[in-house]
This record gives C-alpha cells, structure tokens and sequence, in this order.
C-alpha cells in the first residue's frame, strides 16, 4: 500500500510540490544544485532564485485556503423580504432603497440574484412617469392641489426660505386678495385663483430665479403652504397659466391692484411728482415675432419688449406697466398713462419727468392743452447750440443744487420762453452748462409754480426710476424673458410690480432699512431656512435667531399671530429660537 504512494513523492504533478520537492533535496539531502534541478524539471538559474525568494518570504508554497460556507451569505428572512417587495412590483433599486430604510443594507447584485434563484422574471419597462422620475432622472413631486384642512392631519416640514412668510400680514393689509376676489382670473378644481396668483408671487418675492428654472422649490411643503397648496405648481404651471390671462384682463388686475393700493396705503402715493421712462427687454428667441428696438443692456437694437414704466417719485412704488408698446405707438403711450392714472385718481395734478426720447413735441403740447404739467428735455441741434453761445455772461445765474451727493452740485443756468412746434402756448426753458458735461443740457417745462432751482432738482432724481429698473432686472429677472407672448410679459412684470411693493412695504418697519432695496432685504431679513409646524389646528414657524433678528422682533405685524384667510383662516405664530 505504501508503494502506491511512492510516485505521489517521487513524481509530483502540481508546480507547487515540485518546487517544494525540490528545494527540499537540495537544501536537507545536499544533492548539488544542479542535479536537484534536472530531477524536478527546472534550471540551475531556477532553482537559485526560488531558494532566494524563499528566504525573502515571497515564495508561498503553502497557500491558505478558505474555508466557510459555500451559500450565500443572505439570511432566509432577507429573502423573503426581497421576494415579497418584487411581488409588489418593486424594481431592484426601490427594492434595495427600501430595504436601506429598514437598515438592512443590501447591493443590487444581490438582490437581482436572489430575485433571480426565486424564479421571477424581468420586469416590463414602465415610463418615468410610471416610476415616479423625470427624464431628467429626478423624483417628480405629487400633483399640486388647495390643502384640504378636513384630511390635514399634524406636521413639520422644513422651508428652505422660510422669510417669505414675513410678507402675509402685508399681502393681507394691502387688499391684494380681494382684488383677486371680484377679478375671473384663472382657476381649475385642483388650484383656485388665489393659490395659483400666490404661488407666482411667491416665486417673484424670492427673487434671482425665472419662473421656470423653480424645481428645487417644488418638493418643498412651506412654499406650497404660502400659497394655500401641498406643493408648489410645476414649472410649466407658470407659463401656461400667464398665458391663459387675457390682455384686457391683465390691464384690469393692475389697475384694481395700484387703486387698493392707494386706498389701502394711501402714504405711497402723495409724490407731487411721477417719474417716466421706457426699458427694452431683449429676447433671444430664433422665432420672434417682436420688432426690433434698441437695448442698452447689449448696446444694440436687437428683437425685444419695450416697457413703459411709472413711478412715484417720493415713493419709489411702480404705478403703471405696459410690455405692449411698439415703436410707432411708443410717444402716445404717455397719453395713455395719463388716461389710467386720471381713471384711478380722478385727477393727474403731479408733475411728470421724462426725458427726450419719451415722446414728442406734439404731445407735450396736447399735455399742456389738457393742464397735465411736466418737465423734460429739449433735443440738441446744431441751431439751438449756436444760440447758446451767443448768449451773454451776464445772462447767466449760478446755481447750487442741495444734492450732497451730486458730484457737480455748482453751474450756470439760463431761464427763457420758447415756442415748441406743436405747442399752443410758450414753455419755460432752462439751459445748464459747466455742469460736468460737455454740451448745455436743455430742460423744457410747463410748470410755472416751482423755482429753478427746484425744477432742476425735480429732473436731477429722475434716476430713482432708473434705480427701480435696475432692482427689477436684477433681483425680479425683468430681462429674463421665456416667451415671445406679450401676455405673458406683461403678467410677469405684474408679478414683479406687486412684488416690488411688498419689499417696499416691510422696509419701511424696518429700522435704518427704510431705503434698501429688495436684494438687499432679502439677504438680510427673508433669506433664511425654518421650520413650519402644524398641529391639528394652527400653524407655527420656527426660525433660528440671526444678527438681524432684533429688527424683525420689533415689527409689530410680525409678534402676534396672523390669521390666513386661504388657509382656511388658520393662525400662524413666528417664533425665533436659538
């Protein structure tokens, strides 16, 4: 019996045991290198350098082998956890995120390996929208719809800009709401007219966004608890809502907004003066059908909006808006505003500043015709500069404006009467030079009541509309057009108007804030996460303390508690935590 295992030692088959057969001979029995070699089939060479890398430790002649169970290593409880989601129709990834949930950590190579021994077959393909996913890959929200408090049961969400709610008491107080009321705005069985106005504003007052780049907003519960609804609208929500509020309609929502308004806080609206200008919203769509106006944004004409705006000089407040003016149209477009504003008010008797390029001669005339004062400026022309040279040194007064800031607060004026072609009745023209500029600017006015100087510093803060225009491009997206549709221009800015009046609204019970414009509250006083609580009952919103806060505990508005009108007159409660 023994001699059958004889060849086992003295021919060994596997590379391992000849080597080891080997070194052994050569290194215990002390048979020459060479011959120790030929017997097990290596070189001499060979033969060296495994003794070699024996010594080192890098010669591994007895590998280890593992030992343990040859199954794999799933418990039958997993499997059957596995099994029993897939006949739910669980994919392999819900299934192994749910499992995750449960803190039973699985991979999906696993998974389909079990689902596979288990005897089930591949699932059919579903679409995204079956699996709950965009074609982006993104998790779509739930459908949005009004809260309905009769299944609202207790909660906490978080709000990633939880500011946004200092703004209710003010949309309350200012009647915007039932403007909505009397108004047939758009509305379906899932989102009424005033949850849908006020998921738009809400997107409006947060600012630096479009109205369609909003998906990170849209799975969040405190946005949607704004407005009245579980969630946010899709992006696609807001144009096509725009797009369904007619011209007509959309002139009527703002001429009944800026007269409650005025009703409602009549201190916004006592300026003697109102500020007008035009601004051109470029457009880059391939497929415009807007004319060609200039923009100095870009500094060229290119295809676009022109937007008259109006302000109220000693307020600041937006009063008028239209995105509907083409060129041929663009120099009565103030008749029109003087129509409207005498519509809300009864009356225009403010002071209306505009420059050259607003309108023409012709119209100042059928303005002075109908008692409607301004101040504007003259076009230059070769003549008229001639003219002004021949002007004596002793014709000139010096004026000081008491603008501290103004860099070039002293220059020479001439006041005169000149005749306009197409004015009936002479006008007043003051001329200024040494004012900074190279050529005399020529300021034209019908208002005989105020001074010189004053009239000077009446036209010198006409920048404060062009101040608000700029707040609108960069905070409200004015120049971030989606559409080509006019309509849905003219809501935007709309929504941007009303915006604009409520960050005007909250600055002023805001100490030491009353000037700022709306970036700069935002950052400040709005731009802040919280977390919103419901139980069963009333609302509260919890929001940490920040160097800011001593401010906003001040606002009388903002201490007690608000009681909501679409939130089927719930109550909520600010409360500042550490």
């Amino acid at each position: 019996m023994r001699d059958d295992l004889k060849t086992f030692f003295l021919a060994p088959k596997t590379a391992k045991q000849r080597q080891y057969e080997a070194l052994r001979t050569y290194v215990i029995d002390e048979i020459p290198a060479s011959q120790a070699a030929q017997h097990f089939g290596f070189t001499e060479k060979t033969l060296y350098a495994m003794a070699h890398d024996l010594r080192r430790g890098k010669l591994d002649i007895f590998p280890k082998t593992t030992t343990g169970p040859k199954d794999r290593r799933v418990t039958p409880y997993i499997r059957q956890k596995v099994c029993a989601l897939r006949k739910r129709d669980f994919s392999i990834a819900d299934i192994v995120e749910h499992l995750k949930k449960e803190d039973i950590i699985l991979s999906s190579s696993t998974a389909e390996r079990i689902i596979k021994d288990a005897g089930f077959g591949k699932l059919p393909r579903r679409r995204a929208l079956q699996r709950g996913m965009s074609k982006r890959n993104s998790i779509l929200p739930p459908p949005s719809q009004n809260i309905d408090f009769d299944k609202l049961e207790p909660f906490h969400a978080d709000c990633q800009v939880a500011g946004i709610f200092f703004f209710l008491p003010y949309i309350i107080e200012s009647g915007i709401m039932d403007v909505l009321d009397k108004l047939p705005l758009p509305q379906s069985g899932q989102i009424g007219k005033k949850q849908a106005f006020l998921s738009l504003l809400a997107l409006k007052l947060i600012g630096d966004q479009r109205l369609s780049h909003v998906r990170q907003y849209d799975h969040d519960v405190g946005f949607g608890l704004f407005a009245g609804l579980n969630v946010l609208p899709k992006p696609t929500y807001a144009g096509t809502y725009s797009c369904r509020v007619s011209a007509e309609l959309c002139k009527q929502l703002q001429s009944n907004i800026i007269s409650c308004l005025q009703t409602r806080e009549p201190d916004f609206f006592t300026g003697s003066t109102i500020n007008l200008d035009f601004h051109s919203i470029p457009h880059f769509g391939e497929e415009s059908e807007m004319e060609k106006v200039w923009c100095g944004a870009r500094h060229k004409a290119m295809k676009g909006a022109n937007t008259f705006f109006a302000q109220n000089a000693q307020s600041n407040v937006l009063l008028y808006t239209n995105a509907d003016v083409l060129r041929k149209d663009g120099s009565d477009e103030i008749l029109r505003f003087v129509d409207y504003w005498k519509a809300i008010k009864g009356v225009v008797d403010e002071t209306l500043v505009f420059d050259s390029r607003l309108t023409t001669y012709k119209v100042l005339g059928e303005l002075d015709k109908s008692g409607v004062k301004f101040i504007t400026l003259r076009n230059r022309c070769k003549s008229l500069k001639n003219q002004t040279d021949l002007l004596d040194d002793g014709e000139w007064v010096k004026v000081k404006l008491p603008i501290p800031k103004r860099k070039h607060q002293k220059f020479l004026a001439h006041e005169s009467e000149i005749m306009l072609k197409g004015c009936e009745k002479p006008l007043r023209q003051i001329i200024i030079k040494d004012h900074g500029r190279a050529e005399p600017t020529y300021v034209v006015t019908n208002n005989r009541e105020l001074t010189l100087e004053k009239v000077l510093v009446i036209y010198a803060k006409r920048w404060r509309i062009e101040n608000k225009l700029a707040e609108l491009i960069n905070f409200f997206n004015l120049n971030a057009l989606s559409s080509p549709i006019m309509v849905r221009i003219h809501f935007d800015i709309l929504l941007s108007v009303v915006g604009s009046f409520l960050y005007h609204r909250i600055a002023q019970d805001l100490p030491r804030f009353e000037k700022s414009l709306a970036p700069d509250i935002f950052r400040r006083f709005i731009d802040m996460p919280g977390r919103v609580r419901f139980d069963g009952r009333n609302f509260e919103l919890s929001i940490r303390k920040r160097a800011h806060t001593p401010i906003l505990l001040g606002v009388d508005q903002l201490r007690k508690s608000i009681e909501i009108p679409w939130l089927d007159n719930r109550e909520i409660k600010f409360v500042f935590t550490n």
